[in-house]
């Protein structure tokens, strides 16, 4: 798999292999993380090559490859997702159902991946967070309706957000 995309400093076809697998490797994780799908994402990885093998003279500074492809994976999942999306929509409005146009495709999809993250979490957090940035409940607001401490609301929405990260962040959590 010897290609020009590397540095011409690289001395081995493996150093040149090791780096290309890192660079795939990399896009895989971008685009899984926006797709949650195996085989969509290894398709918006591939995708992402052919675009990237068409525009590598564009490319200014090689030391950027890596930056550079997770950008452009990133870009080919969510154009993934809105044609999904649009293809749903579009079901959906010949079978007479209401669309939501005011959000855009992006957001409504990094809503309803965070609100399933959010099932995952336990009872009361998941309470606590669904109050606050479903319901947009102030801290006070949701002690109160919980018959808790407001410091004790704060530190459950401060972890439980650490935990939405850690989830997000990692899609090996994930099972498909």
């Amino acid at each position: 798999m010897r290609t020009g995309l590397l540095h011409t400093e690289l001395n081995s076809a493996e150093e040149q292999d090791a780096l290309l697998m890192d660079v795939y490797k990399q896009m895989f994780i971008v685009a899984y993380s926006i797709i949650r799908n195996k085989t969509e994402a290894m398709d918006a990885v591939q995708e992402s090559w052919v675009k990237i093998l068409r525009k590598l003279d564009t490319l200014r500074d090689r030391d950027k490859l890596i930056q550079w492809a997770k950008v452009i994976a990133t870009n080919t999942a969510y154009n993934m997702i809105k044609r999904k999306v649009a293809v749903s929509l579009g079901d959906a409005e010949e079978n007479g159902m209401p669309l939501v146009a005011a959000e855009g495709v992006e957001e409504r999809v990094m809503r309803n991946i965070i609100f399933e993250e959010i099932k995952k979490l336990d009872d009361k957090t998941r309470q606590i967070l669904t109050y606050k940035y479903y319901y947009d409940w102030k801290d006070k607001e949701i002690a109160e309706r919980m018959d808790l401490p407001v410091g004790t609301v704060k530190a459950r929405i401060h972890r439980g957000k650490e935990q939405l990260r850690a989830m997000l962040n990692d899609p090996y959590l994930k099972s498909e």
